[in-house]
């Protein structure tokens, strides 16, 4: 933590002034009413309290602008300002580093099953995934092919060059998602996805807030399905949570890391309920002691002795939850890629993606979701080639003694089927149909605590009948839990 704070501060330092006097602050200004790129209302606020806007944010109603302490004062008793809060400093998530067939040099990328989805031939094509970072080496043999383009929101020119030469940061992360399979160094986890770089931390590794929001409206503008965030910072900003909100609302989904050498303490934005937070993993799937941890981290992953990427056409081994975030983001790459469907009808697949990739997790540590793991190391070969889990519940109808049926589609696999919370008498399992060949009876006697288990194999898509016999009201939930391809 002391090491995290001393990085911030020492960026904060370090970041040009802009001609600002030594008095004035870097601020981003929320107003209550909507804000427009067109609308110069919001921004004569600004000039009328001396102070210079650097830009109206289109995901939040704000402007990133800079004024004095004596005018910051003022403006906040203006009904309208919502929130005036520091534009301050985000870096990059990255400790220590480590000197310098494919998938044997990635370990990683092979652990959560991309090879096997790999070789299914789901690979994330035609997937647009947004690395904010340090920008990307578009040049590199592993990258140029994959990389459609991006923007530069330290330097606002259309050249997201990573310049992080220290690390090769955006590079490296770049390189986990999706290099390609080419036969010679490394493979990502989605080799064919589509990479945009967009830079949002300089050289350094530092990147202040405002630009780290308006690559987060760039994705939203631009259609990104994926957006990977390694970096963090402990203090809350209102409008960067508004941003995340908004993007996941959009249909982004968006993976950040937890942070480093932070216990109990998961760093912004991956702390916000919108984003995926990332744990790092050693290779024996033991928490890596550098990784942050806490209740919002939502799926474990890969961080330690990770090969990939660097500036200039080579290779690197870097660790920490910055290398942990991208094996997640390459996941949900190949999720959508695989063609994962919206089955609430919300217009997005985001939350989908979300609760398959948490439904397939190994289960670490203690069981189900916990602080140090979320739901478990990230298996996208799980979440991907096994049918999801299916649930339902059966009840008897209340009222007139009528028939009464659920049915449970499953495909291609071996399923567990477990019944829990029984309260009816009994549960009647047939194929096809209410008069199809019988699968099962199983009969629940008082006093049990209503719960039973069997296994069913479906060669195709079959279709099992649920038939509950009790009391009116009574019921019970049924969970087909794929236990094989």
């Amino acid at each position: 933590m002391r090491y995290l704070l001393a990085v911030t501060a020492l960026f904060a330092l370090l970041l040009p002034q802009d001609g600002a006097f030594a008095a004035d602050r870097k601020v981003i200004i929320g107003f209550r009413s909507a804000v427009g790129k067109k609308d110069v209302r919001h921004k004569e606020k600004v000039y009328r309290h001396g102070g210079r806007v650097k830009r109206t944010h289109s995901a939040v109603n704000a402007i990133s602008a800079t004024l004095s302490e004596e005018e910051i004062e003022r403006l906040k008793k203006d009904p309208d300002v919502a929130y005036v809060e520091s534009d301050f400093v985000f870096s990059s998530i990255e400790p220590v580093v480590v000197a310098s067939g494919e998938y044997a040099a990635t370990w990683g990328v092979q652990h959560i099953g991309a090879d096997q989805v790999a070789e299914a031939g789901i690979t994330g094509a035609r997937v647009r995934v947004a690395v904010l970072d340090t920008g990307i080496d578009y040049t590199h043999p592993e990258l140029r092919d994959n990389y459609k383009g991006g923007y530069n929101f330290v330097a606002d020119n259309n050249d997201p060059m990573d310049d992080a030469y220290s690390l090769s940061h955006g590079t490296h992360v770049a390189g986990i998602i999706a290099a390609r399979n080419n036969g010679t160094g490394v493979v990502g986890v989605a080799p064919a996805a589509e990479l945009y770089a967009v830079k949002v931390l300089d050289g350094g590794l530092g990147g202040k807030l405002s630009d780290i929001i308006a690559g987060i409206e760039w994705a939203i503008e631009n259609r990104m399905q994926v957006v990977n965030m390694s970096f963090g910072n402990m203090e809350f900003s209102q409008a960067l949570k508004d941003a995340c909100d908004l993007a996941y609302r959009s249909g982004i989904v968006l993976v950040a890391s937890a942070g480093n050498f932070s216990p109990g303490v998961v760093l912004y934005p991956a702390a916000f309920d919108s984003v995926v937070a990332v744990s790092a993993t050693y290779q024996d799937d033991t928490l890596g002691t550098f990784s942050s941890y806490g209740p919002q981290v939502e799926l474990a992953a890969p961080g330690h002795n990770i090969y990939s990427t660097a500036i200039g056409g080579g290779y690197r081994t870097n660790f920490g939850t910055s290398q942990a975030a991208p094996h997640v983001t390459g996941a949900a790459a190949l999720l959508i890629s695989a063609g994962i469907t919206d089955t609430n009808g919300n217009r997005s697949v985001a939350d989908e993606v979300r609760q398959r990739l948490a439904a397939a997790a190994r289960d670490l540590g203690e069981p189900g979701r916990d602080i140090y793991y979320g739901y478990g190391l990230v298996d996208v070969a799980k979440a991907v080639l096994y049918p999801p889990s299916i649930e339902t519940v059966v009840t008897t109808p209340r009222g007139k003694r009528c028939a009464s049926v659920t049915t449970l589609d499953l495909t291609n696999s071996t399923y567990r089927l477990d019944i829990t919370g029984a309260t009816l008498q009994a549960l009647e399992v047939r194929v096809g149909s209410a008069d199809g060949p019988l699968v099962n009876f199983i009969r629940f006697r008082r006093g049990t605590e209503g719960a039973a288990s069997f296994s069913y194999t479906a060669s195709g898509t079959v279709r099992l009948v649920l038939i509950p016999h009790g009391k009116p009201g009574t019921s019970a939930r049924v969970t087909a839990v794929p236990e094989q391809l």
